[in-house]
């Protein structure tokens, strides 16, 4: 114990352990806080993670403001984990305190398909929209490259073939070519994260090729 918690100058709280509600092959984390701090006052907010439902412990891990969650890349498969946090606060002197307000957890889900061929595949996709909107695909693991369709309509089911550059959509007597921003989607070989946007049901099919 160090001289400001003799002095009672600094707190820590820590939270119970709660789980995590996903099951996904990867995700994008985001961890942020609200507070205030006056001046020579700090705030410091760590995590810790069990992929062993409490049985074993990550080290506590410092965070920041904004960032990803520490121990989660986004290429890891996320199964309902547990997880903690505590906040550690330390003022210089009792006049000064600071407020911590609130913390929020995001975790976005992303798709992850390993090519394990040698060349790159343009799969064949279908979609059918739930709600009427944009639907789009970003491949983060190549320039974060985005495949994107405008203003598709609810219900309605869009057929992709990536490699013969075809589209087709089950609404009669409609061509969705200018609705497409003509970005097809193409996976290089290894790992490739995909990050959908937009409500809606997604199929793939695709083909491996090799060398």
């Amino acid at each position: 114990m160090n001289w400001l918690q003799l002095g009672n100058l600094q707190g820590i709280s820590t939270s119970p352990s709660f789980t995590v509600p996903l099951q996904v092959d990867g995700a994008l984390t985001k961890i942020s806080w609200k507070y205030s701090s006056p001046p020579g006052t700090k705030i410091i907010v760590q995590t810790r993670l069990s992929f062993s439902n409490g049985a074993d412990w990550t080290e506590w891990r410092i965070c920041t403001n904004g960032g990803a969650i520490p121990d989660l890349s986004s290429a890891d498969k996320i199964d309902h984990p547990q997880m903690m946090y505590r906040v550690i606060i330390s003022s210089p002197d009792y006049a000064a305190v600071p407020a911590f307000e609130e913390i929020t957890f995001t975790f976005e889900p992303v798709i992850i398909i390993d090519n394990t061929g040698d060349l790159d595949c343009k799969p064949e996709i279908w979609i059918t929209k739930e709600g009427n909107g944009d639907f789009s695909i970003v491949n983060l693991s190549s320039r974060a490259e985005e495949f994107k369709f405008s203003d598709l309509i609810d219900q309605e089911t869009i057929y992709i073939d990536n490699e013969q550059e075809d589209i087709e959509t089950s609404l009669a007597a409609t061509y969705r070519y200018s609705n497409f921003n003509d970005n097809y989607l193409n996976l290089p070989a290894g790992s490739n994260l995909l990050k959908l946007s937009g409500k809606a049901k997604v199929q793939f099919r695709y083909q491996f090729k090799y060398l």
